[in-house]
Order: structure tokens, then sequence, then C-alpha cells
């Protein structure tokens, strides 16, 4: 009796206890399961998104130094649900991990969809994302010490502005020496010889229309290889794909323009320094001008050049005593036959504006040679003589050679610092496209499928009925 009581006693006692410790141990397995699930699912999301965000183009990083993420992937239209697939093939890759047919998977998880959303790209703001990723690089590979190499830009804004003044100053000279011969021609008899001027200022009249590049590269203009392409397939001709822009603090103002204009520079080529197997050979130019043709580009940046050299000279000129007394010697000979005062200082007007513009004609001839243009002109380093004003497009590869002053490049840079930022970083993703477009297998490239920054949405499943939702934002930092 006493035996059996004990034993039967310690039957309940053992099964109260056993089942109370199973249940511990269950809802210690679950909870320890559930732990494990949502940790392992942390991690594998941010190898998923370290994975998706190693598949950066390697074109744009070679020849541009940028980190993107290819949308499209090859295929030319950008897609983030491919972006999304390739994250969850990821995921589901390091969830399956090492399994055997011999181990056990204790969470035994699944990605099974997903959102990609708050999608960055490079395009977005009119290149606002571009230009952030470009000014990180340039300040880590130069830090702060972006010095801008913009010699004079100020004075290239005003220059071009005082161009169209004198022009129509010169416009107004040349029609008072018309309208004041018609004026005495007009009282002569039938009989009467009618007056004329033999004015030099008219041979210049007759290059006016000509292409600025006829003065600036001579016979060398034919034998340059020039490129040429269709920018209606271009980032700034066409609708582009949006995203959410650039979010977090950002690069802006005069930082970032000098980052932009430094980087244009290390990048791209010009006139005398071509990139190599690129579809426009002057790029900075096509930045600057926006035509599909090199030739185009070339000639347009040559004019602006010009009009600040005519500005130069001509405020030269009119500040020379010299130089105006020689003048009015011309035209006094030119008008002694008729002796009318007005004329004379009309004619002696024309004569000085075509004599700038034949000295600006000099100084494109020697830009365009590789020497430098001194930022003023003076009696010691002006070229064309009044005696070969009606010749001047003859004597153009005869010259003094300033050993100081403006190189093209620092034109090109001035005109870079006066150019719209949104223009030229738009500009410049149209130069990216043209050039990956070269690469095997990027033929579609686009700037507008380029992902800079995403934020990632992914629903995990567990074979043992749990699951998890996990939200994630990366960059390229």
């Amino acid at each position: 009796m006493w035996n059996g009581r004990v034993k039967a006693y310690l039957t309940v006692y053992l099964s109260l206890i056993i089942g109370i410790l199973v249940t511990f141990l269950t809802t210690m397995l679950m909870a320890v399961r559930n732990e494990t699930i949502r940790f392992e699912t942390e991690c594998v999301m941010d190898m998923g998104l370290d994975s998706i965000f190693a598949e950066y183009h390697r074109e744009c990083l070679k020849q541009y130094d940028l980190l993107f993420i290819d949308s499209s992937y090859g295929e030319g239209v950008p897609d983030v649900n491919k972006t999304k697939n390739h994250l969850l093939s990821y995921m589901n890759k390091a969830f399956k991990g090492n399994n055997t047919l011999l181990s056990k998977d204790l969470t035994a998880l699944k990605a099974a969809n997903g959102t990609i959303s708050d999608v960055s790209f490079a395009s977005d703001n009119r290149g606002e994302v571009l230009r952030y990723q470009i000014g990180q690089y340039m300040k880590s590979k130069y830090g702060l010490n972006l010095v801008s190499k913009a010699v004079g830009s100020e004075d290239i804004a005003k220059r071009k502005d005082e161009f169209d003044s004198l022009n129509s100053q010169r416009e107004s000279a040349d029609g008072s020496v018309d309208e004041i011969l018609n004026e005495i021609n007009s009282t002569l008899s039938e009989e009467e010889e009618p007056y004329s001027v033999s004015n030099p200022a008219d041979a210049v009249e007759g290059y006016r229309d000509d292409s600025m590049l006829i003065y600036a590269l001579g016979e060398r203009r034919q034998s340059l290889a020039y490129g040429s392409t269709d920018v209606n397939s271009l980032i700034s001709h066409r609708t582009v794909t949006n995203g959410v822009g650039l979010m977090g603090s950002k690069d802006t103002g005069l930082m970032s323009d000098l980052s932009m204009n430094n980087y244009i520079f290390e990048k791209c080529g010009y006139f005398d320094k071509e990139k190599a197997d690129s579809r426009l050979k002057y790029q900075i130019e096509y930045i600057l001008k926006g035509k599909g043709d090199d030739a185009a580009n070339l000639s347009l940046v040559a004019s602006d050049i010009f009009k600040i050299r005519y500005a130069i000279n001509e405020a030269y000129l009119w500040s020379s005593a010299v130089r105006k007394m020689e003048a009015e010697e011309v035209a006094i000979a030119a008008t002694s036959a008729v002796g009318v005062p007005a004329l004379t200082e009309a004619v002696k007007a024309s004569i000085l504006f075509a004599w700038g513009y034949a000295e600006s004609a000099q100084d494109l001839r020697i830009l365009y040679d590789g020497h430098p243009l001194p930022n003023t002109k003076n009696d010691s380093n002006w070229n064309i003589s009044i005696a070969e004003l009606p010749v001047f497009a003859g004597c153009l590869d005869n010259y003094k050679i300033s050993a100081s002053g403006m190189e093209y490049k620092d034109y090109l840079y001035g005109f870079l610092v006066i150019k719209n930022i949104d223009e030229k970083t738009v500009r410049l993703m149209d130069v990216m496209e043209m050039d990956i477009r070269k690469t095997p297998g990027n033929e579609a490239f686009r700037m507008d499928g380029m992902i800079f920054s995403l934020s990632a949405e992914v629903n995990v499943y567990s074979s043992y009925g749990s699951s998890v939702s996990i939200k994630r934002n990366n960059m390229y930092r």
C-alpha cells in the first residue's frame, strides 16, 4: 500500500511538471525562432541591398567615377521592378544558405514579395542628384581645395553684353556715312558725277557673315575630324523618368557649381584636348552650345570669344589717341573730295569699328594656335595695322605672341561659370549617354534610369507560419 501510493503520487507530479516544461520549452522555442527570423531577415535584407548596390554600372564608374544602379540592367527601359526582383533573388539565395538533405532549416524563410519606393535617379530635378554625387567625388579627391580657374569670368559676361551695344554704334556710323553721301548727292545735277568715299572699312564689311572658324583655324578647319550625333535621343530632348530627387543633406550653391565646372574639365574633351573614343570630339563646346555637330559648337564658341575680344579691342581703339589719329588721317584722305566734316567723323568711326573687327579675327587665330591673349590691348601688343585693314584676312598668320593672358581653356571655363547650372548639368548627362552608348551592351543607356538611392520593403514568410515585414533605405555614400 505505501509503496504503491508513493509511485502514484510521483507519476501524477511528473506528468504535471512535464506538461508545464513542454509548454514552456515550446513557447521559448517559438520565441527564439521568431527572434531568429527577425534577426535573420534584417541581416539578409542588408545583404540583399548591399548586393544590388554592388551591381553599379561599370562603364559609368570607369569613365566618370560615379556609382549608380542601372535599373534597366542593359535593356534600355528603366524599371525599378527589375531592381526589386534582383533584391528578392539575392535575399532568397541568402535564406537558402548551405542547407542540405542532412541539415534542417529551423526558420525556412522566403522573401515572397516587396516594393521599391522613394527612388532617386541621377537626372532628378535637372540633375541635382548627379551634381550631389559629383560634389562628393570632387571633395573626396581634392578636399575643399576647389579653387576656381575662371580668370576674368565676370569680365567675360560684361564684354559679351557690350558687343551688342558696340554693334549698334557701328551700324549707326555706317548708316551715317550712307545718309550724308545720299544727302550731298541729291543736290547734284544729272550731269555731275556723284560723290563716293574710298572707305577701307567697306572691305571688312564683306567678311562679317563668315564663320568665325575661318579666322580661328584657317585651312586647318578642313582637316579636323568632326563628330555628330542625333540629340533627339538624348536626355535633354526626351521625356524622362522622374524619382523623388535628392533626399537629406544637399551640396548646393557655389561649391556645387565649382565642383561641376572642375569635374567637366576633368572628364570631358574640348578643342586641342579631345577625349578618346567620344561621340563628339568637343564635349565642353557641346555643353555650352548644345548642337549635335562639332563644327557648329566650335563656331558658336569662337563667335562668343570674338565678341569678347571685339569689346576689348574697341575699348583700346577709342581710348588711344594714336590709333584715333591714324583713323582720322585715313578718313580725311577718303573724304577730302567732299569736304564735309560730319562725313569725315562718320568714316573715322566706321574705320575704328572695322579695325577692331580685324584685330579680333587676329586674336582668334592666335588663341586657336594655342597661345594666350592679353586681357587688355595696348600699342605694344596690337597686331593689325591700318594699312592691312583691307586685306586683314590674309595677314592672320603673322602676329605677336604674349607671354601671359587667357588661353582657350580659360575662356571655356569662364563660359561654364556664367552658364546656368541646370542646363550644363543636363548637357553633361547628354555627353555621358553619348559616350557610354558606344560601349558594348550599353547601346540604350539612359541617365534617367540610374538609381542613386531607394527604399525597399520586403515581406518575408516562414514555412512554420511566421511572417515579418522589413523596410530599409540605402544609397551610395
